[in-house]
C-alpha cells in the first residue's frame, strides 16, 4: 500500500468520524473536494496483466459446465484464486464474460462456503486489487479495480439475502474503501475499443446501491458515500456517456426515497455543486466540457425518475436551466 493511499484513507476515516460526531455535515461537500484536490498523483509503473487467455477461458468453461450440471455446485479454493488472478485481464472474454459471469453464476448457485465468501470479500478490497495503479495516469489497471467493485456489489447482495457472513465492521470497512476508491478513481472510460467495458462509475453506482440496503450502516455513513459519489462525478474529466448517469441517478433516487434526511442531504450536495458554478468560466478544453455535460446528464437523469422526492425535484427544476 503506497504512502499516498494510506494518507487518503486516513483522511476519509477522519472525515467519517467528524461527520458522525455532527461536526462537518454542512461542510461535507467542501471537505471531500479538499481531499480530492490534495491527492498526489504518481508516475506510471509497470502493469503486469494475465497473458494466458486461451487457457484461462478453457478452464472457466470447464468450471461453468460443472456447476451447471450438478445439483450441489461448489468451487475449490484453488479455482477461486485462479478466477481472481484473471480479474485484471484486459481481454473482455476473460475478465467480463469469463471471471465476472462465472463468479456471478457461483453466487446464484449458492456455491460458496462461508469462509470463501469472507476471503473473497477481503481479497477484492486488497490494495493490489481495488486500488491497483489508481494513482497513476490512465492505464489498464482500471479494468481489474472496476470489476472488483462490481463483484463486491454481487457479494453484498448475496450476503444480505443468503450467506449472512459479514459483520457490521465488515460493511463499514467496505463503505470506507468505496469512498476512498471514489475519491481516487479518475478513469471514467466506458467502453474501450479492444478491451471492453471499464465502466467504473456504473460499478460504483451498483455497489453504492447495494450498500443503501444494508441496515447495519448508519445514515451518516450512507450520506458520506453519497456525497463522495457527487464529488467524484464533478471531478471526472471523461464523458460519462455510457449509461453511468442513469445508474448513478438510480442509486441516488433509491437512497433519497428511503428517508427525508437523505433527500435533504442530496439538496445540500447539489447546492454546494451549484455554488461552485457561479464563478466558473468556460475553458477551451475537453475536460471542462466533459464535466459540464456530465452535470447536465446526471441532473436530467434524476428528473426523469418519477420516484425522486419532491424536495429534490423542486430544487433541480430551479437550477437545471440556470447554468
Amino acid at each position: 500500500m503506497t504512502e499516498e493511499l494510506v494518507r487518503v484513507k486516513a483522511q476519509v476515516q477522519d472525515l467519517r468520524a467528524a461527520l458522525l460526531a455532527g461536526k462537518v455535515f454542512a461542510k461535507l461537500p467542501a471537505a471531500l473536494d479538499g481531499i480530492m484536490a490534495g491527492v498526489t498523483r504518481s508516475q506510471p509503473t509497470p502493469l503486469i496483466l494475465p497473458s494466458d487467455d486461451m487457457r484461462a477461458i478453457a478452464r472457466m468453461q470447464t468450471i461453468s459446465r460443472r456447476i451447471k450440471n450438478t445439483k450441489q455446485p461448489d468451487v475449490s479454493d484453488e479455482e477461486l484464486h485462479f478466477l481472481l488472478d484473471h480479474l485484471a485481464s484486459r481481454n473482455p472474454a476473460v475478465r467480463d464474460k469469463g471471471v465476472f459471469y462465472l463468479i456471478s453464476d457461483l453466487f446464484q448457485a449458492d456455491a460458496f462456503t462461508q469462509p470463501q465468501v469472507e476471503w473473497l470479500f477481503h481479497e477484492l478490497q486488497a490494495p493490489g486489487v481495488l486500488f491497483s495503479h489508481i494513482l497513476e495516469p490512465e492505464n489498464s489497471g482500471v479494468f481489474g479495480r472496476s470489476f472488483a467493485v462490481m463483484l463486491l456489489s454481487g457479494l453484498v447482495y448475496a450476503d444480505q439475502n443468503r450467506y449472512h457472513a459479514l459483520s457490521q465492521a465488515d460493511y463499514q470497512l467496505l463503505l470506507m474503501n468505496l469512498v476512498t476508491y471514489v475519491v481516487l478513481e479518475r478513469d471514467g472510460r466506458g467502453f474501450v475499443e479492444g478491451a471492453g467495458w471499464a465502466h467504473a462509475y456504473t460499478h460504483i453506482g451498483n455497489l453504492a446501491d447495494e450498500l443503501t440496503q444494508v441496515p447495519v450502516l448508519t445514515r451518516g455513513e450512507k450520506v458520506l458515500l453519497m456525497a463522495a459519489v457527487f464529488a467524484g462525478w464533478q471531478h471526472n474529466d471523461y464523458a460519462l456517456a455510457f449509461g453511468e448517469d442513469q445508474r448513478v441517478a438510480g442509486y441516488l433516487v433509491n437512497l433519497a426515497a428511503k428517508h427525508q434526511f437523505f433527500a435533504e442531504s442530496q439538496v445540500l450536495c447539489l447546492t454546494a455543486w451549484q455554488s461552485r458554478l457561479k464563478d466558473l468560466h468556460p475553458q477551451e478544453s475537453v475536460a471542462f466540457w466533459n464535466r459540464w455535460y456530465n452535470r447536465s446528464r446526471l441532473l436530467e437523469a434524476l428528473l426523469m425518475r418519477a420516484d425522486l422526492p419532491k424536495v429534490v425535484v423542486d430544487y433541480l427544476q430551479k437550477i437545471i436551466d440556470l447554468y
